[in-house]
């Protein structure tokens, strides 16, 4: 999979263990406490620290916004989180977002966040189109 000419793309810094489980399949869903206020159709993942990289990217299926119980009802078999871990994430928050994961590309050589001259972001960010222009001359450069 190629980034489509007109796709926007979110940068989301994700922990390493859940990164590799994306790439991997095991988890096609991706919780989160924010939704995106502008629309997104691709995640650039990057894995935070120690790894540093961005892994690989996916297509954003579908996004399912409710509260975290009802969340946790309907994807924790796809998310590939404890229920500790999720109750963890969500303590004292009312809604989240469920992002449905689809046409996972791994990178043979992951992208360092200087190659796209961004740094890493807290939560997310939206890359910009020269951004997303350097990211996809990374990737065809592997």
């Amino acid at each position: 999979m190629a980034l489509p000419k007109n796709c926007s793309v979110a940068l989301l810094p994700i922990k390493p263990v859940y990164a590799k489980a994306i790439i991997e399949g095991r988890k096609q869903v991706e919780f989160r406490k924010t939704i995106f206020r502008r629309r997104v159709t691709h995640i650039a993942v990057y894995a935070s620290t120690p790894v540093q990289r961005i892994i690989g990217i996916f297509r954003i299926d579908d996004c399912d916004h409710d509260t975290p119980e009802n969340l946790w009802r309907r994807h924790h078999a796809n998310g590939a989180i404890s229920s500790d871990e999720f109750e963890s994430y969500y303590a004292n928050k009312d809604e989240g977002i469920a992002i449905k994961i689809a046409d996972v590309l791994s990178l043979s050589s992951p992208v360092k966040l200087r190659t796209l001259g961004v740094r890493a972001p807290q939560s997310f960010r939206y890359l910009t189109a020269s951004e997303v222009a350097r990211l996809r001359r990374a990737m065809s450069a592997t």
